[in-house]
């Protein structure tokens, strides 16, 4: 078999090489043309589609996107580490939480919180606990080694992930906007190579995250995480990044020293000549394409003037840190490689950089929607017992969410983090969601909607968004139409909304064995306010009236309906005619209740429309007052409402149906430390 066809590369790929190349490559440069034409490091199916979103502008094509807030940027992005968390759940979650840092990192941005969005089999299988459990460590043990608090989050659990689990991570940093560190090369300039040794974990991973795994799949492909050294890498590189000597920054994640080489340069318009007998290495018999391949973690990439060499090495050596001087850009377009002075590889960074794309193709579905009769005790028990609604305690109280001392709210029952930002004088607001359920388009238009009134009802304006797309095989016709479906989704609401999308993730190949996701879109929305009194408290208190603000048979939300709404709780709010606010979501009226019922200990009785109190995402929110002026106040300015109930007592009332709350409360908080506890 060609050596090509080893490293699955397509033969359409691989004509496409030949064709530019004009030449057949020697087995060195295949190897580089494995990774870098892999579909993880060259997007071939999704990168023709990923154009034309409403954006700000503001570095689209760097390692993450930003909202400016003053004179600052905030930084973020998600990415998937599915592949790896699937054959090794606690090393994949900790390199995902390494690698989405570094992408902030590379920026000159000092990351300042860590999001995640974590989907896993139902809770009772013993599969699932064992994913569960090594990959909530994992990302416990890396976040709170390196001092970066994890201030949101969402866990699924469905049956569908059995053999699949789904972890997205997401890092936001903050740098002032004139230190922004682009990803760009010049000529006549050192490639730098900071942090850990090279070695031979997580060898050709690029290609290992595009292919459909199973039970044969190695462990070679995984990364090994080092938070202690990573905190190192973090500080000196945020200071390295601040010299003026220091013309670029790359983080070295998938194929490593290739792939951020190579885009350097390939973005600053220069050529390079890289001598991989400089490297520092773990193995001194590593061979060349494995030096080059090798995705061992805890490394950076940097671009610096000969001038800058003394400052870098005294940096450097302030932080105990390895370094090895392994380049040098020049005019021109070649990437060269050599080994003790043999050239091993000249290629141009065009023809290396620039992948075969697929085209996609749209297959025409009706999705009908199913409407059953709802028998209320039944879905309320259903829902009470659902570990999707239940507490999430167990996962979150293993995160370190105060640690900097920026966090102002974290996770507990309402799924938004809120940190304060000195440098800008501003609080920004944190919030990701997945709904998987549905067809792709009306799934990624629920959860922007309901990540947009979270934000509302904290008092936010929404900022920005970034996305992580996962989805299985893209040669799959139902696949293909999943993701242009999503994608033409998820430009429709950011323009309609003029909510940019800064940064975003695509992740195919997601099946085992022959099981696969079902489309899964994971989007986050950041929101800002500059003034404390802005923020809307979550405060209920016994005897407080709750009412339904907006019209809740409304089938077609647009702009113009939401931003009205959101007008009308802003005003309310300042007049100070409610104190909480609550968005409809997955579980409709009743969950949403019950969740703050639970959390403030206090009973509630509501009377309502029989067919929406389980509705999900209901297009209204839950205003909860104290005030008589509040009903006066909507029904003086014609504003859309109904009265629901009030907070009183220890016992949950629905009409005729009454449950006691402390046990109901008993089976929400222990459901999955119950489940967690029993022997895997």
């Amino acid at each position: 078999m060609e050596l090509y066809k080893k490293l699955k590369i397509e033969d359409v790929v691989f004509q496409n090489i030949l064709n530019k190349l004009k030449r057949k490559p020697n087995d060195f440069e295949t190897y580089l043309f494995g990774a870098m034409h892999s579909e993880h490091c060259g997007y071939l199916h999704s990168k023709k589609y990923l154009d034309d979103f409403y954006t700000n502008n503001n570095f689209q094509n760097e390692n993450a996107g930003c909202i400016q807030i003053k004179d600052y940027c905030v930084f973020f992005k998600i990415e998937s580490h599915n592949h790896p968390c699937l054959i090794e759940p606690y090393q994949g979650a900790m390199t995902g939480i390494g690698g989405i840092i570094r992408d902030v990192l590379s920026l000159g941005a000092k990351p300042v919180c860590l999001l995640n969005s974590l989907k896993f089999g139902k809770i009772e299988s013993n599969k699932t606990k064992y994913y569960l459990s090594e990959v909530v460590r994992g990302i416990s043990d890396y976040g709170n080694s390196i001092g970066v608090p994890l201030v949101s989050g969402e866990t699924i659990f469905d049956e569908v992930f059995e053999n699949i689990p789904i972890v997205n991570v997401m890092a936001v940093g903050i740098v002032k906007s004139d230190k922004v560190k682009f990803s760009s090369a010049k000529k006549d300039a050192f490639i730098i190579i900071l942090g850990s040794k090279t070695g031979l974990d997580g060898l050709g991973g690029a290609i290992f995250a595009s292919d459909v795994l199973d039970e044969k799949t190695s462990k070679s492909s995984i990364q090994i995480g080092d938070p202690y050294l990573k905190k190192l890498l973090i500080e000196a590189t945020l200071r390295i990044n601040l010299l003026k000597s220091t013309l670029a920054c790359q983080d070295l994640g998938a194929s490593g020293i290739l792939s951020s080489t190579s885009e350097l340069c390939y973005k600053g318009k220069c050529g390079v000549d890289l001598f991989l007998q400089n490297v520092h290495l773990q193995n001194k018999n590593m061979a060349p394409y494995e030096i080059m391949l090798s995705e061992t973690q805890e490394r950076m990439a940097f671009v610096v003037e000969q001038d800058g060499l003394s400052e870098f090495d005294k940096i450097a050596n302030e932080y105990e840190l390895e370094y090895s001087i392994i380049g040098k850009t020049k005019k021109g377009n070649n990437y060269r490689v050599f080994y003790d002075n043999k050239l091993l590889a000249d290629i141009p960074l065009d023809v290396l950089c620039e992948p075969y794309l697929y085209t996609l193709s749209r297959k025409k579905r009706e999705v009908q929607e199913k409407i059953e009769p709802i028998n209320l005790k039944e879905k309320f028990l259903e829902i009470i017992n659902d570990e999707n609604f239940c507490s999430k305690e167990y996962i979150y109280s293993q995160f370190d969410q105060e640690v900097q001392g920026n966090t102002v709210f974290s996770q507990n029952n309402n799924g938004i983090g809120i940190i304060y930002l000195k440098e800008i004088s501003s609080f920004v607001a944190f919030c990701i969601e997945t709904n998987f359920l549905g067809c792709a388009k009306d799934a990624l238009e629920n959860s922007f909607l309901n990540l947009y009134r979270k934000l509302v009802s904290f008092g936010f304006e929404p900022l920005g968004i970034t996305n992580c797309l996962n989805f299985s095989n893209p040669d799959d016709l139902n696949v293909q139409s999943d993701f242009l479906d999503t994608v033409d989704s998820l430009k429709k609401m950011s323009k309609s909304f003029l909510i940019p999308v800064v940064s975003g993730n695509v992740s195919f190949y997601n099946e085992f064995s022959g099981d696969k996701i079902p489309p899964c879109a994971t989007i986050a929305m950041v929101g800002a306010v500059s003034c404390k009194n802005k923020i809307i408290k979550s405060e209920i208190f016994a005897g407080d009236k709750i009412f339904l603000l907006g019209d809740y048979f409304c089938k077609n939300v647009d702009v113009g309906y939401e931003n009205n709404l959101k007008n009308i709780i802003f005003e309310l709010y300042e007049k100070r005619l409610f104190h909480s606010v609550k968005s409809v979501g997955k579980f409709g009226v009743v969950g949403t209740l019950l969740k703050n019922s639970f959390f403030y200990k206090i009973g509630f009785e509501i009377s309502f429309k029989k067919e929406l109190y389980f509705r999900k995402h209901l297009p209204c929110y839950i205003l909860i007052s104290s005030n008589d002026e509040l009903k006066k106040e909507l029904e003086k300015n014609n504003i859309l409402f109904c009265y629901l109930g009030k907070f009183t007592g220890d016992k949950i009332k629905i009409e005729d149906l009454v449950f006691d709350l402390d046990e109901m409360n008993q089976i929400y908080q222990n459901k999955i430390n119950f489940e967690m506890e029993k022997q895997i």
